[in-house]
C-alpha cells in the first residue's frame, strides 16, 4: 500500500514546487490546525511505540504547519510506522492515513486543504493493521578465527529460539549478549557485526545468522593514569585493585571503577582499552579521572515537637594527605526550642578515616569527641575516643572491630556519678538496598556486639547486643504494573536488643535501651517508653523491641505520602519485647529532592501516658528508616 502511491506523492510534490516557483500564493497559506487519531492495534507496547515515533503527534502543538507540510509529515509518519511495525515482527502491515476524510494519497487533497478555513481543525486519522506476526525460523551463531572451543557462556548467551516472535529488540539483544559474553571471557577486542536477516513472506519467518569475530584472548596490560592533581598514584592503583596479567573482564573493570569512585575523592573515572594487545598478549588500559574539590561543608537540621530543633554542621577534607584520607569535623546543637542556652545538648567530634591501610578495602578509623546531653532520662557530660578497623567484605557486606573509651559524668534521679568504660565494639552490616536515602527494594541488617568493661561505676562489665533489620518491597511488580515501579513501597523494620552480665540499674544510663521518638516509635515522646524512675523519669532497660511498618506512595513527580504504624517495648530482664508494648500510628508527607525526600510526619500514641501530647510532629531529610 505504501509503495503503490509513491508516484502520486512525487507528482504532488513536483506540482507544489512548480507552483511555488511561479509565485502561487496558495502554497504559502497559514498553518493548518489538525486533530490526530491513531487507531489502537490491541498491543499497548506497540501503540506506545507508534505514538512515540509519530511526527504528527509530537509536533502537532509545538510546530504548526501549512497544508503541504502537513501532507509531507503524514507521508513521513507512514514510513516511520512501517519501521516500528517491522521492529515488532510485523512485516506485512497496512497503514492508511486519511485527512479531512480523504486518503493522504489523493492528488486533489492539497488543493482541498488550501481552500479549507483554519477552524475547525482538520481531522487526521491513521488506521494501522499490523497483519500477521512473523516468527524466527533458522537461527545460527558462527564464530570465526577461534582457535579454542567456543566458551559455554557464549553459546548460552545466544538466546534466540526458532518460533519466537521476530522482534528487532530480541534479535539485537542476542548479538549484544554474545559480545558481552566474549568480552567477559577475555576476548576484549571481539566484534559481533549486525546479523544477516532474511524475511520469507511465504512462511512468515525470518532467518537470523550471526557471525562473531572473537579475536585473541587477552589479559590486562599496563595501566596509564591521567588527570591526577592532589591524589597520589599509588593510592589510586591500590584502590583500583587491577593487576597486569590478570584475565580481562569488563565486569571486573567496572567493579574496580566503582570502587575507586566510592572513596568520594573523584568526581568521575573512566577506563578505556587500547586498540591492540602488546607482544605478550596484554591489552593496555587508560584510566582518566577528575578530582572533586577537597573540602566540603554540610549543614542539616531536623525538628520534632518532643525534642525541639536540632542543627548539625560538618567540615570534611576528602584527601588530607594525598591518599584519600578523610578528616571530618562535626558539630551538633539540639533541643533548641523552648530551652535556655545552658540547657542545650551539643556534640563535637573529629573523625579520621585512612583507606586501604594494609589491604584494599581495609580502613582505619580514629574518633575523638565530646558530648553534653540534657534529656528527660538523664544529664550527661562525656568525652569519647575510639579506634576501629573496617573491612568491606563485598559490595553488600562489611564489618568492623575496634576499641572505645568513654569517660562520663551522668545524673539520673541522684547526684552525678562518674563512669569510665572500655569496650570492644564489633559490627557486621549487610545492605542490598538501591538508594541510601529512599530505598525502593532490598534489605538492611546491622548486628552489633559490644563487650564492655566498667573501670569506674556500679558494675564490673556487661555485653550489649543489638540486631536491626529493615526491608523494602516495591509493590508494582506484585500487581503486574511495571510502569508504576517505585510508586508504591512497603517498608518494615525490626530491632532487638539485650544487655547481659549486669542488672539494668547497674548499666550506665547512657548505655541502656530507650524507645520513643522520631527514630523509634513515632507518636511517643523521645525515650518515654519503658520503666520509670522514682520521680517518673525514663530509666531505660536492658531489653528492647522495636518494629515499624510503613506504606509509601508517590503522587506525581515530587510529592508523596506515607501511612505508618510503630511499636516498641523496653524491659528490665534483658528479654526483648517483655515490657509493655506501646503503639503509635500516623501519616506523613514527602517532598522528593535530589538529596533525598523531605519528611513531615504526624503521629499519635494509642496508649499515651499522663501528660503526653496527643500528637507529635517530626520534620527531617530522608525516610524514617
Amino acid at each position: 500500500m505504501l509503495g503503490a502511491h509513491r508516484w502520486r506523492r512525487w507528482l504532488r510534490g513536483a506540482l507544489v514546487c512548480i507552483g511555488l516557483a511561479l509565485g502561487n500564493a496558495a502554497f504559502a497559506a497559514d498553518p493548518q490546525p489538525y486533530s490526530l487519531t491513531i487507531t489502537p492495534t490491541g498491543d499497548a507496547l506497540l501503540d506506545q511505540a507508534l505514538a512515540d515515533a509519530s511526527l504528527l503527534a509530537g509536533l502537532r502543538e509545538s510546530a504548526p504547519v501549512g497544508a503541504f507540510a502537513l501532507l509531507t509529515r503524514a507521508d513521513s509518519d507512514a514510513a516511520r510506522f512501517d519501521r516500528v511495525l517491522r521492529s515488532f515482527g510485523y512485516y506485512d502491515g497496512l497503514i492508511e492515513t486519511s485527512i479531512a476524510g480523504r486518503s493522504s494519497s489523493d492528488p486533489a487533497l492539497l488543493v482541498i486543504l488550501e481552500d479549507m478555513p483554519p477552524t475547525p481543525a482538520v481531522a487526521v486519522t491513521v488506521a494501522i493493521d499490523p497483519g500477521p506476526l512473523y516468527r524466527l525460523g533458522l537461527v545460527r551463531l558462527d564464530l570465526v578465527q577461534l582457535e579454542a572451543a567456543v566458551p559455554k557462556d557464549v553459546r548460552s548467551a545466544f538466546a534466540l529460539t526458532p518460533g519466537e516472535p521476530a522482534r528487532a529488540a530480541t534479535v539485537l539483544a542476542a548479538g549484544q549478549a554474545v559480545l558481552g559474553a566474549l568480552q567477559e571471557d577475555g576476548f576484549a577486542l571481539a566484534r559481533v557485526p549486525p546479523p544477516d536477516a532474511l524475511v520469507d513472506h511465504n512462511t512468515r519467518t525470518m532467518d537470523v545468522v550471526y557471525t562473531a569475530e572473537p579475536g585473541p584472548r587477552v589479559t590486562i596490560g599496563a595501566i596509564s593514569i591521567i588527570g591526577l592533581t592532589r591524589l597520589r598514584e599509588d593510592a589510586v592503583r591500590r584502590r583500583l585493585g587491577l593487576k597486569s596479567g590478570e584475565p580481562f573482564s569488563p565486569s571486573r573493570l567496572e567493579a574496580a571503577r566503582r570502587a575507586l569512585l566510592s572513596t568520594g575523592v573523584l568526581a568521575w573515572a573512566r577506563l578505556t582499552t587500547g586498540n591492540a594487545p602488546d607482544a605478550d598478549g596484554r591489552l593496555p588500559l587508560t584510566l582518566e579521572v577528575a578530582e572533586r574539590p577537597p573540602r566540603v561543608v554540610r549543614f542539616a537540621g531536623s525538628f520534632s515537637s518532643d525534642e525541639g530543633a536540632t542543627l548539625s554542621t560538618s567540615w570534611t577534607h576528602r584527601n588530607l594527605f594525598g591518599g584519600g584520607e578523610q578528616l571530618t569535623l562535626r558539630g551538633d546543637v539540639g533541643q533548641l526550642a523552648g530551652n535556655r542556652a545552658d540547657d542545650w545538648s551539643w556534640l563535637v567530634n573529629a573523625a579520621l578515616r585512612i583507606p586501604d591501610l594494609w589491604l584494599r578495602d581495609l580502613d582505619l578509623r580514629l574518633d575523638l569527641g565530646a558530648v553534653r546531653e540534657d534529656l528527660d532520662a538523664y544529664d550527661r557530660d562525656a568525652v569519647t575516643a575510639g579506634i576501629a578497623l573496617e573491612r568491606r567484605i563485598s559490595s553488600r557486606l562489611s564489618g568492623s572491630a575496634g576499641l572505645a573509651y568513654e569517660r562520663a559524668r551522668i545524673s539520673q534521679d541522684a547526684p552525678p556519678q562518674d563512669y569510665q568504660l572500655f569496650s570492644l565494639p564489633l559490627n557486621l552490616s549487610y545492605d542490598s538496598t538501591d538508594n541510601p536515602l529512599d530505598p525502593l527494594r532490598g534489605l538492611r541488617i546491622a548486628a552489633q556486639l559490644s563487650p564492655t568493661r566498667v573501670l569506674q561505676g556500679n558494675a564490673d562489665g556487661f555485653v550489649l547486643g543489638r540486631l536491626a533489620g529493615a526491608g523494602y518491597v516495591d509493590l508494582a511488580p506484585l500487581i503486574a504494573d511495571e510502569a508504576g515501579a517505585g510508586r508504591s513501597v512497603l517498608a518494615g523494620r525490626l530491632v532487638l536488643g539485650s544487655i547481659l552480665g549486669a542488672a539494668a540499674d547497674e548499666v550506665p544510663p547512657d548505655w541502656r535501651f530507650y524507645a520513643g521518638g522520631g527514630g523509634s516509635v513515632r507518636g511517643y515522646p523521645f525515650q518515654s517508653i519503658g520503666p520509670r524512675t522514682a520521680s517518673g523519669k525514663p530509666s531505660g532497660g536492658d531489653g528492647l523491641l522495636e518494629a515499624g511498618l510503613e506504606l509509601r506512595q508517590r503522587f506525581g513527580v515530587r510529592w508523596g505520602g506515607a501511612a505508618f504504624v510503630d511499636a516498641g517495648a523496653v524491659s528490665e530482664n534483658a528479654v526483648p519485647g517483655n515490657g509493655e508494648l506501646a503503639v503509635g500510628v500516623g501519616l506523613g508527607l514527602r517532598y522528593f529532592t535530589p538529596v533525598g525526600p523531605v519528611r513531615v510526619d504526624v503521629a499519635t500514641p494509642l496508649d499515651p501516658s499522663s501528660g503526653d501530647s496527643p500528637v507529635q510532629l517530626y520534620i527531617g531529610i530522608g525516610q524514617a528508616f
